[in-house]
C-alpha cells in the first residue's frame, strides 16, 4: 500500500470522521479496543468505554484532580526556569491517572521513564524498537491488572480499573488482552497527550497575559461561594482551553482505511482500500471554517480537537476536567506566568504534535 490519502479540508476530515463505514477504522492487525473497531463491534466496546467517563464520575473525579494539581504546582520553584510540560503537564499527567485508575503511585517513576522513550521510539521511526516500547508498557498494564484482580478477592476498590474488571460484553467477561487494550488505550494514549495540552495552554497563556488573566480569573471565580455563574464561567474557560488546542492541535492525525470508492465533499477521489489520514491540525486551521483570530466563542461548534462522529473522544469531558485543574491551580498560585528569557521553546518533532520543552517562570 502507497502513502495514504491525507484530508486536510474541515469538511473532508468532517465527512470521514462521520462515516464510519466507507472509513473504517481497522487499520491494524493488532487489537485496538475500541479505536479499531467498527460496526457494532465498536459500538459494544464503546459503551463499556463510555460508562468509565460519565457525567457523575467525571465530576466525582473533580476533587481528587484539584488536589493532585495543587501538589504538583505546590512544588514547582518560583522566579526560575521550569518546564511546563515536564515539570508540570507530565508529572500531573502520571499522578491524576495512577488515582484514577487506582495504579499504586509508586509506578508513577516508571511511567514517567516510559513516556520519554515511548517519544524517542516515535521519532526515530523504527517498528522494532516501537514494538518493544509498546511491549514494556503492556507488561506496566498486566501487572496493575493482576494487582487489582488480586485485591478484589479481598475488597473492591472504587477506582476505573476495578469497574472496567467487572465489564461484560455479549454476556462475558472482557479478555485479559480486551482490558490491557482499553488500559493501553487511556494510559499509553492520553498520558503524553495531557501532558502536550498543558504545554499548549500555558505557552498561549504566558505569550498573551491578556488572556493569562481572563482565565486567572474564571478559574477562581468557580471557587467562590457564589456559583450562580458557575456553568457560565466553565462553559467559557472550556471554549478558551479547546481554542488553545485548536490553533495548536496536539492530537496530530488519526488514520483510516476506505471500505469503497469515495469523493470527499471537496472533491478529493478516494479508491477501495486506500490508506486515509485525518489531519486535524490542518482542518482546525481550514481558513474557509476558522478565522486567524484567536476566538473561542466564534470558533467553538466547528472545533475538532476532540475528534467527531463514532470515534470522538471519549474522554472529552475528563480531558477539561484535568486541564481546569491544573491550569486552574497553575493560575491560582501565581501572579504571573512568562516565557523563560533568553530559552526558546522545543516544538516535538512529527509525528508528535506540540511542546517538547516550555521553559517558563513562574511570579
Amino acid at each position: 500500500m502507497g502513502d495514504p490519502v491525507r484530508l486536510v479540508r474541515h469538511a473532508d476530515v468532517l465527512a470521514a470522521a462521520m462515516d464510519a463505514t466507507t472509513f473504517s477504522s481497522r487499520t491494524s492487525t493488532h487489537l485496538h479496543v475500541p479505536n479499531g473497531m467498527d460496526g457494532d463491534e465498536h459500538r459494544m466496546f464503546r459503551e463499556i468505554v463510555d460508562r468509565q467517563m460519565t457525567p457523575q464520575i467525571v465530576a466525582e473525579l473533580e476533587p481528587m484532580l484539584a488536589e493532585v494539581a495543587r501538589g504538583v504546582v505546590a512544588e514547582l520553584p518560583r522566579g526560575t526556569v521550569v518546564d511546563a510540560v515536564r515539570d508540570l503537564g507530565e508529572i500531573f499527567a502520571v499522578r491524576a491517572q495512577c488515582r484514577w485508575l487506582g495504579w499504586a503511585p509508586g509506578i508513577e517513576a516508571e511511567m514517567l521513564d516510559w513516556m520519554a522513550e515511548n517519544y524517542a521510539a516515535a521519532r526515530a521511526g523504527d517498528p522494532e524498537r516501537n514494538a518493544a516500547v509498546a511491549a514494556a508498557f503492556d507488561e506496566i498494564v498486566a501487572s496493575q491488572v493482576a494487582a487489582h484482580r488480586d485485591m478484589s478477592n479481598r475488597t473492591k476498590p472504587a477506582d476505573a480499573t476495578s469497574r472496567l474488571l467487572d465489564e461484560q460484553v455479549e454476556g462475558r467477561e472482557l479478555s485479559h488482552e480486551e482490558i490491557v487494550s482499553v488500559l493501553r488505550n487511556w494510559t499509553a494514549g492520553d498520558l503524553g497527550s495531557l501532558a502536550r495540552c498543558v504545554g499548549v495552554v500555558v505557552h498561549r497563556l504566558a505569550e498573551h497575559p491578556r488572556w493569562q488573566q481572563r482565565v486567572r480569573m474564571l478559574c477562581r471565580a468557580l471557587h467562590q461561594p457564589n456559583r450562580s455563574r458557575a456553568a457560565e464561567n466553565t462553559a467559557e474557560l472550556d471554549a478558551i482551553l479547546a481554542e488553545c488546542l485548536r490553533i495548536d492541535d496536539p492530537f496530530v492525525a488519526n488514520r483510516r482505511v476506505a471500505t469503497c470508492p469515495v469523493t470527499t465533499p471537496s472533491g478529493v477521489t478516494i479508491d477501495t482500500g486506500d490508506g486515509v489520514l485525518l489531519d486535524w491540525v490542518a482542518a482546525n486551521r481550514d481558513p474557509e471554517v476558522f478565522s486567524d483570530r484567536f476566538d473561542p466563542a466564534a470558533h467553538a461548534d466547528d472545533n475538532l480537537v476532540f475528534g467527531a462522529g463514532p470515534h470522538v473522544c471519549p474522554g472529552r469531558d475528563l480531558s477539561f476536567a484535568e486541564l481546569r485543574a491544573v491550569i486552574g491551580a497553575l493560575l491560582d498560585a501565581t501572579e504571573q506566568i512568562e516565557p523563560a528569557p533568553g530559552r526558546t521553546p522545543t516544538r516535538h518533532r512529527p509525528p508528535i504534535g506540540g511542546w517538547e520543552e516550555l521553559p517558563v517562570v513562574l511570579r
